[in-house]
């Protein structure tokens, strides 16, 4: 590791150890992992990582990108994912991609986080994903998930409607339930529950009231809504918001 590259983890080391890290990681070998910092160069990597991004080792991503690895259009999504995590000050978490690098094809499970420091100053991205399959028959099951979990987000107001979802999935409701559950390690409707407590919170901090927050979420009343949010936070939407 070349001096510039280790006075920039140097800098790191007190809200990150980025050594400590990677070395936590080096053993996942289904599992990429990345540090990247503010302007979304990577800091830190696994040898997963460095797999996924068709590359010798960890070192070679350092002070790269994600446009040094992928085609343009994938890596715009990865932008805008990292972004929209330093953006937000939020995790996003759950999500289902396929990554295409080096002519493979891999389906992964991502989250990736904010790294903040004591400060409270947003500084970087940390994400771990776990390989779900690589290329094969299995890509039109992950496809077909892809698309459930994209409705699920852009409607997660509305009722869940499952058999809906295996229509377009193109399986019966206990098939797509076998396959979400074994992906995801949930069932749709904690999934869907997620969706809807993540956009709450975004909700609450920036100021909107309980009752629109219960509808926006869609719930059918906001006493409804605070007992789902007391059920995963522990604390009432109130008291989650110090007020």
């Amino acid at each position: 590791m070349n001096s510039s590259v280790k006075r920039k983890r140097r800098r790191w080391l007190g809200p990150l150890d980025l050594d400590l890290m990677e070395q936590l990681m080096a053993c996942q070998v289904d599992c990429p992992f990345f540090v990247k910092d503010a302007e979304l160069r990577y800091v830190a990597a696994n040898a997963a990582m460095a797999r996924l991004c068709g590359v010798g080792s960890p070192a070679d991503l350092l002070g790269k990108t994600a446009y040094d690895f992928f085609d343009r259009p994938l890596a715009n999504r990865y932008d805008s994912y990292d972004r929209r995590v330093l953006a937000l000050r939020r995790p996003m978490t759950n999500v289902l991609d396929q990554s295409i690098a080096a002519g493979r094809s891999s389906w992964l499970l991502f989250t990736r986080s904010p790294v903040i420091t004591e400060q409270g100053s947003v500084i970087g991205v940390a994400a771990n994903a776990r390989c779900v399959a690589a290329g094969g028959a299995a890509d039109r099951t992950l496809q077909a998930l892809s698309r459930v979990v994209r409705r699920l987000q852009t409607e997660f107001d509305r009722p869940l409607r499952i058999d809906q979802l295996a229509a377009e999935a193109g399986v019966s409701i206990s098939q797509l339930e076998r396959d979400f559950r074994r992906v995801f390690a949930m069932n749709l409707r904690d999934f869907l529950s997620r969706l809807r407590m993540e956009r709450a919170v975004e909700l609450l901090d920036q100021g909107a009231g309980i009752a629109s927050i219960a509808y926006a979420c869609g719930y059918s009343d906001q006493s409804s809504f605070t007992r789902s949010f007391r059920r995963m936070f522990a604390v009432s939407p109130s008291a989650y918001r110090g007020g």
